[in-house]
């Protein structure tokens, strides 16, 4: 089977370029085999020694690239306010030492997570409170990096998004809550939404992009029949989605969603440095509109904070 040339940093190989993405917005290109090659027990090196980062910049997200030519690869990338952009890969291509813009920010906004995109895919948004919109990549229109996206989700007041991912028929979607809850529910097949393009847009560097029509939403069924319940249906980008999962007192507000398979491992850390490593079919796989079971102890005070796919070519790699 031929590799796939766009991988994440977790399987980037020696002959790979890395794009790490900041919180701000910015881009900074490095290429791996300029990073020091450490032991496993080392502690490792700062990415401010690598990287040319303001003391306001985080790093958000990691893409390795082997070839930026790629016809019709794009990086999706997605804000807290639920802006997405897409901007074909080759324009990442020219690095300058103090970074380069890879989108637009507006006030009080700022980047969450970055995918990349191929024809036909299907992109995956899930929010803090609980939602989540599916809809076709080709549902996005290419912008340049100098611009600030189109509304990919709306939200209600109090919610921010948290999550994208691109969606894979053949695994489940994992939403993890920040008290340590979480549950897996099948992506489902596309359907009679994927694959239809927006209209062009005259200007695409618009000063304000993101005011547009808004796009009408069915509105979530309670009563919803058990075959939508169990997937992700597909539909327009910039409604306000379905239910993910049920977020409540008990499990918290999302802080993530990762795309597994049942021969995935999952690596958790809390906000207190607690690391605990689970195989991904030992979480059960139920429907949207539910709480989830819990899937990892926590200390009193301690929240969840970040989850890590870890796929079956590297397990071995974590064995003592």
């Amino acid at each position: 089977e031929e590799e796939d040339p766009v991988e994440h940093l977790f399987i980037a190989s020696t002959h790979a370029h890395l794009l790490f993405f900041t919180n701000q917005g910015k881009v900074y290109w490095q290429k791996v085999w300029e990073i020091p090659q450490m032991s496993r027990e080392s502690r490792g090196r700062a990415l401010v020694n690598l990287l040319n980062l303001t003391p306001e910049e985080k790093i958000r997200d990691c893409v390795s690239v082997r070839d930026f030519n790629l016809p019709g690869h794009f990086l999706m990338m997605a804000t807290k306010k639920g802006v997405i952009k897409k901007t074909e890969l080759e324009a990442y291509s020219r690095p300058k030492k103090g970074g380069i813009i890879a989108i637009k920010l507006r006030e009080d906004d700022e980047l969450v997570d970055v995918v990349v995109a191929k024809p036909n895919d299907q992109i995956v948004l899930a929010t803090a409170n609980g939602m989540a919109i599916r809809f076709a990549e080709s549902n996005a229109r290419s912008m340049g990096r100098n611009t600030s996206g189109v509304k990919g989700i709306s939200l209600k007041k109090g919610d921010e998004l948290v999550g994208m991912v691109v969606a894979d028929p053949t695994a489940t979607l994992l939403t993890v809550c920040e008290l340590g809850y979480g549950k897996r529910t099948t992506f489902g097949p596309g359907d009679e939404m994927a694959g239809k393009e927006v209209a062009a847009v005259d200007d695409e560097n618009a000063e304000d992009p993101v005011v547009e029509e808004e796009v009408p939403e069915e509105p979530e069924n309670e009563a919803e029949d058990l075959n939508s319940a169990n997937r992700y249906r597909t539909q327009r980008r910039g409604g306000k989605g379905v239910i993910d999962i049920k977020t409540t007192k008990r499990n918290g507000r999302v802080v993530g969603i990762v795309p597994v398979s049942d021969a995935d491992e999952l690596m958790m850390m809390t906000v207190r440095g607690k690391i605990q490593r689970v195989a991904a079919k030992d979480i059960s796989v139920i429907g949207r509109n539910t709480q989830g079971v819990r899937i990892m102890s926590l200390d009193e005070g301690d929240t969840l904070t970040a989850i890590v796919r870890v796929p079956p070519e590297d397990i071995s790699e974590l064995e003592v």
